[in-house]
């Protein structure tokens, strides 16, 4: 199976591929730059998301996208609707044009971030994003349900977390997703029988987790292992935050990771 990043290069990207070296006989990288330190089977594309013809081109005989790229932060609305909004678009577009398989789409938990964190919500949710950057992750969910409904195409949205080494505050606590874990998810993503359309939290199996994830890990196969609360005396003190986006919300937040 040849599988293909967008973004591979990025802080997410570069721990998977890491974490995957091997498994997959051919893989394509879009890159923004050249120079991408090539792991087994890899092969470097230089382009960007904004070239449909390109993106047709580089999926031919693809069976999966892992569909990393765009801006991955709070950034102005013409930033975001350039490189998050027209760019998914052009990435689902090109994976129809070219009979991809599936399309894994690197959502995020800023698509529902304005609900309370003292409520427990599951995949079936109105989205409720706390930023631009959450809206476009919003939209790539609905325009991946479209896509699928239509045209067949398979897809897989992970609400990603806080994707780190180790959580970083309380409100981690709850969000975080280990570099393990995101492996086996993006695996199990790839990997996993007729998933159809699904939405799966990216999140370790917290105990202080805000989102249930059972029907996603069901579907997927998934079983998340690391679990944050070993870390919670370092964060002695610290008071949640009142929305799930934390610092998201804030009228006047302009970027930052999460």
């Amino acid at each position: 199976m040849a599988v293909m990043y967008t973004g591979g290069a990025g802080r997410v990207g570069t721990v998977l591929r890491a974490g995957l070296e091997g498994r997959y006989p051919e893989v394509r990288l879009l890159v923004m730059e050249p120079g991408t330190e090539l792991l087994t089977g890899e092969t470097e594309f230089v382009g960007d998301l904004s070239n449909l013809d390109l993106l047709t081109e580089l999926c031919s005989d693809v069976d999966t996208i892992v569909h990393l790229g765009g801006i991955a932060d709070e950034r102005s609305f013409p930033l975001i609707l350039e490189n998050n909004i027209v760019g998914t678009y052009n990435l689902f577009e090109a994976a129809r044009r070219a009979n991809v398989r599936r399309v894994i789409f690197a959502s995020s938990n800023h698509a529902i971030g304005f609900y309370p964190s003292d409520t427990k919500i599951d995949n079936e949710v109105l989205p409720r994003p706390d930023s631009y950057y959450g809206v476009s992750k919003a939209f790539g969910e609905t325009l991946g349900r479209l896509y699928h409904d239509k045209w067949g195409l398979e897809v897989v949205n992970l609400r990603i977390g806080s994707f780190r080494e180790a959580p970083d505050d309380v409100r981690q606590l709850s969000t975080w997703l280990s570099h393990r874990d995101a492996i086996s998810l993006v695996q199990r993503a790839i990997e996993a029988p007729g998933v159809g359309y699904q939405i799966v939290y990216g999140v370790s199996a917290n105990t202080r987790n805000w989102w249930e994830n059972e029907a996603g890990i069901k579907a997927l196969g998934w079983q998340p292992l690391d679990n944050a609360e070993s870390f919670a005396d370092q964060f002695a003190g610290q008071t949640p935050p009142e929305y799930q986006g934390g610092g998201y919300v804030d009228p006047d937040y302009t970027g930052g990771l999460w």
